[in-house]
């Protein structure tokens, strides 16, 4: 039998293709939610409360920006509203510990805007397994009752126009603190609705410029 010289070249190009290799890259089948593969090492301080990273924490999110939390950094889990530690459990407790220290160390450090450190925030719990619908109840615990700063860098009255009138809302005046009606209400609009990021926006916004 003979071959065509096309025909053995593509065999030849088939049989040197290399397989991909298994990587510790955590994200999820149905979407990129980033990289998170570093172990969470940390000391529990005396108070019970606070803690120290032993060893640097770091994630890249599915836009390819890395997040670190620094070795010696201390976390106390107070970005995240202390009401919807029910949802999931206390700041240092399974899949949701991950995504808890790099949001309390980009709120310290606001070095990104607040609603980006709310997306990774989401990001980096999906990407550590947290359920859908306990990320987004999350999500929206952060967006609305979480930290909110100006933009890095801009200050005064230019703060607004890069702000945006969403921002605008969130951020002029600190958040009130949550409650237990709180997260009633959202874990049931979440748990029913199954919204998506845009739309639980919206929904913090339209509560903040309600009269």
């Amino acid at each position: 039998m003979k071959f065509s010289p096309v025909l053995i070249l593509i065999c030849l190009a088939a049989c040197t293709q290399t397989r991909p290799v298994a990587t510790t890259t955590t994200s999820a089948s149905a979407g990129n939610f980033g990289t998170c593969n570093d172990p969470v090492d940390l000391r529990l301080s005396p108070d019970g409360r606070s803690a120290q990273l032993l060893t640097d924490v770091s994630y890249v999110d599915p836009g390819g920006m890395r997040w670190l939390a620094p070795k010696g950094w201390m976390v106390d889990g107070a970005s995240i509203p202390q009401p919807f530690w029910s949802v999931i459990g206390g700041p240092w407790e399974g899949k949701y510990r991950f995504a808890s220290i790099l949001h309390d160390v980009a709120c310290d450090q606001k070095k990104r805007p607040w609603d980006q450190s709310a997306m990774m925030f989401y990001n980096a719990m999906r990407c550590s397994g947290v359920h859908e619908i306990k990320a987004k109840v999350m999500y929206y615990a952060v967006y609305k009752f979480g930290p909110h700063w100006p933009p890095p860098g801009v200050t005064g009255a230019m703060a607004d126009i890069f702000r945006g009138p969403a921002h605008h809302a969130l951020s002029r005046k600190p958040p009130r603190p949550a409650t237990r009606e709180d997260v009633r209400r959202i874990e049931d609009f979440v748990s029913k609705k199954n919204p998506s990021l845009k739309e639980i926006q919206a929904d913090v916004l339209r509560n903040a410029t309600a009269p």
